[in-house]
């Protein structure tokens, strides 16, 4: 049993949430209570909702769109049978203000009295979603105005991927005595099998863009310095170690920056982003061989052993946390590369799809009512708000979940399109308007103040966003506002994190903070360019 005081968890959504136009702000009569990391064992319970003052019913939603009238019994609408298996209790009432003053959850059979009387008020945190810090909701009229500029577009994406192309072509290792061959060295000091990937792909988009072969002769090099860092025995095979200096993965502290003679352990997610990133760079035109795709299998493999629990993906070897963006790219991994082997005329194991979907079904029933995914299933403090802490996080989930929903074998997964779209919304309610010169522009919060990673202000994060929006254009088939709001994040990128003075450094500039230094996750030009194009494509798409 649980009961909750109702103003602690009770929000009004902006009424693009409940199906209304986004031309202007609008009035609406729907309440949402959702509270989330409830100490429950799994299963149905009943759910008490306590009027503050008496009353026939309620029109009631478990999704803010379709509602459905309860009457009272008493000073209480009780809904029988309410599944809580995701730690999460959300439901929607049509109310202009206020109308309950508590909620209790109790178990089948309580009586209703005892479990008010008995209970224990949750008092583990107080929701707020901070629409009252969202420029894109107290500013609607300048924000919209901006965001539906039609100045930017793809000409000056291309250009931006010209650069990013002829610079991963610059930093390329390219000689055949160097232990790195093929690699792409980073500006921040290493050699990155991620980075290599994604150079792959860039460069197979090159030779497709120009017909010119050197072109492929890079992307086969880069593949092939990709394999380096593969463990491709014993327990670890088929997983990716992560180059990187500082910590990674809770307490554990490296260097590993340069090819040794042993890898350190395996990284679940660089290993899922490596697999997606091994497939485009066939599906680009890069021919796969006989090794190619057996590193793909051995990827997938590790892949499928680092499942912890049903739906739940280590995020990286030794991990035991339940991390929401590890199981979206496990579901993106494992459906991925059982696309690519079958599509190249291979045998891949149907245990990949079941853990695929296992893994997607455990991402969609995080998912909170403003569209946001916690950090950890059924976590609190990185979630709840539109806010720059989940800007990071939405990127890497939401961005595998996206490419895992275009797979033959979760393109039909139901609840996809809802989920996607919620996403999106979050996307525009966690946007600004930066007003530094030369001209305002449409950027995503970050923390501009504090120290630590401050992960939300990494440039890559934008590139992030626009490729999740200009793929829910396409996939929900609701245009816009998604199509502009990928464009005005590009548009930002290029207008004021672009770097067109130093040589030595990347055409775009790695964070909103220059004063962020360390061996992580920063410097992702490579990505970046591979982002670029899937971001032109699906914009293109959305047009058709």
């Amino acid at each position: 049993m649980l009961r909750f005081r109702a103003d602690d968890f009770t929000a009004k959504l902006p009424w693009f949430y409940h199906g209304l136009p986004f031309d202007s702000p609008v009035a609406h009569d729907v309440l949402s209570f959702e509270v989330n990391s409830l100490n429950l064992p799994a299963g149905e319970y009943d759910v008490a909702l306590l009027l503050a003052e008496p009353r026939a019913g309620l029109e009631i939603s478990f999704d803010g769109l379709a509602f459905e009238w309860v009457a009272a019994d008493g000073d209480a609408i009780v809904l029988r049978g309410v599944d809580l298996s995701r730690r999460m209790l959300s439901v929607y009432m049509r109310a202009e203000t206020q109308l309950l003053r508590e909620v209790v959850i109790h178990a089948p059979g309580v009586p209703l009295d005892q479990a008010r009387a008995e209970a224990p008020l949750f008092e583990e945190y107080v929701r707020d979603i901070k629409s009252d810090q969202s420029d894109a909701l107290t500013r609607w009229d300048e924000f919209n105005d901006l965001l539906m500029a039609d100045d930017f577009g793809r000409d000056e994406l291309m250009a931006m991927f010209v650069t990013l192309r002829d610079w991963c072509a610059r930093r390329q290792v390219t000689d055949t005595d160097d232990p790195h061959y093929g690699a792409i060295y980073s500006e921040e000091d290493k050699y990155d099998f991620r980075d290599a990937a994604a150079a792959a792909v860039t460069f197979a988009w090159a030779w497709r863009d120009t017909g010119e072969d050197h072109w492929l002769d890079r992307a086969r090099v880069a593949r092939e310095y990709v394999y380096r860092g593969q463990h491709t025995e014993g327990e670890r095979c088929g997983g990716w170690a992560h180059m990187v200096s500082g910590k990674w993965g809770g307490d554990l502290q490296q260097d590993f920056r340069r090819i040794t003679q042993d890898l350190p352990g395996v990284d679940g997610v660089d290993t899922a982003i490596i697999i997606n990133l091994l497939c485009r760079a066939i599906e680009v035109g890069l021919a796969p061989s006989g090794e190619d795709l057996d590193r793909i299998e051995m990827g997938a493999g590790w892949m499928l052993g680092s499942e912890l629990t049903p739906g739940s993906f280590a995020h990286h070897e030794g991990a035991t946390h339940d991390c929401q963006n590890s199981n979206a790219l496990a579901a993106m991994a494992l459906s991925r590369a059982h696309e690519a082997l079958v599509g190249a005329g291979r045998d891949a194991p149907t245990a990949w799809l079941e853990a695929a979907q296992r893994g997607m079904d455990h991402w969609l029933e995080g998912q909170e009512a403003i569209g946001v995914w916690p950090y950890l299933f059924a976590g609190i403090g990185r979630g709840q708000a539109f806010d720059q802490q989940n800007v990071p996080d939405q990127g890497m989930g939401g961005y595998h979940f996206m490419v895992a929903a275009n797979t033959p074998a979760l393109l039909d997964t139901p609840g996809m399109n809802e989920a996607a779209t919620k996403l999106a919304r979050w996307y525009l309610c966690t946007s600004r308007i930066d007003e530094s010169e030369p001209r305002p522009t449409i950027d995503l919060q970050y923390q501009r103040d504090g120290g630590g990673l401050l992960f939300s202000s990494f440039t890559w994060c934008r590139f992030m966003a626009a490729a999740v929006l200009a793929r829910t254009a396409v996939r929900s088939g609701e245009r816009e506002p998604w199509r502009h709001l990928a464009l005005r994040l590009m548009e930002h990128v290029r207008t004021k994190l672009w770097n067109t003075t130093d040589p030595e450094r990347a055409p775009v500039v790695r964070s909103c903070r220059p004063d962020i230094e360390l061996h992580s996750w920063i410097a992702a030009a490579e990505w970046e360019a591979v982002l670029l194009r899937d971001i032109i494509e699906h914009l293109e798409a959305s047009e058709l």
